[in-house]
């Protein structure tokens, strides 16, 4: 009988690790908001004093922050150590080559929003694509970054590029005119708006505001 309580303990355990690090896109307070062929958005909202489960980041990603929050990571197997998010901060990372498993926490008495933006599949990444003459945020091999303010969003026409997802991170919405299919879209602050390869389009806004908006491209 002790043999089989030792075993069953042993299985419990197993179960217990294995349930307590999922991927990602499984971890309750990361939304997926968005799935298609070439990007998976979750929408993450950790609300003070809360903190995520363990989750693995094992796909390459750009990560675009919403708010300023003082924060916290628990790699597994190491002390947390206290960070903190900056609006409009972004950045690439390939977690395929550098798999982290993780705890993230909000220390602060503001919520902590982020977007995890998964990299799915390329475009054309040999079609020697320049960057948009925006201000570029980063030229990394699977994507590029760009921010628009108000002196850029000029009704300049955006066409022939890859697949596109649009963060704006402060301002009032933007308007997307699709010029081919002759429609538009509003880009609401705190949102991801999808922006499909090919499109054709420029963007407009009336906002009185200061405009900070993210455009993330894949090659």
């Amino acid at each position: 009988m002790s043999c089989k309580l030792f075993f069953l303990s042993i299985l419990l355990m197993i179960s217990f690790g294995v349930q307590a690090q999922v991927e990602v896109r499984y971890e309750p307070r990361h939304k997926n908001v968005i799935e298609n062929k070439y990007f998976r958005v979750l929408d993450v909202n950790i609300p003070p004093h809360d903190t995520t489960l363990q989750h693995i980041h094992s796909t390459p990603s750009v990560i675009l922050m919403f708010t300023n929050t003082i924060t916290a990571e628990q790699l597994k197997g190491h002390n947390w150590v206290k960070g903190k998010s900056v609006v409009g901060n972004a950045f690439f990372r390939d977690f395929s080559k550098d798999t982290v498993i993780h705890k993230v926490s909000n220390w602060d008495t503001v919520p902590f929003h982020v977007t995890d933006i998964e990299l799915l599949s390329a475009y054309h990444p040999n079609d020697g694509r320049k960057p948009l003459p925006f201000t570029l945020l980063f030229n990394e091999e699977k994507a590029f970054a760009y921010r628009l303010t108000d002196s850029s969003i000029n009704k300049q026409v955006i066409s022939k590029r890859g697949p596109m997802i649009a963060g704006l991170v402060a301002g009032d919405d933007i308007i997307l005119h699709d010029t081919k299919n002759h429609r538009s879209i509003n880009i609401k602050a705190g949102k991801e708006t999808y922006i499909a390869p090919g499109t054709s389009f420029y963007l407009t806004t009336t906002s009185k505001k200061e405009i900070n908006l993210v455009l993330f491209e894949i090659k």
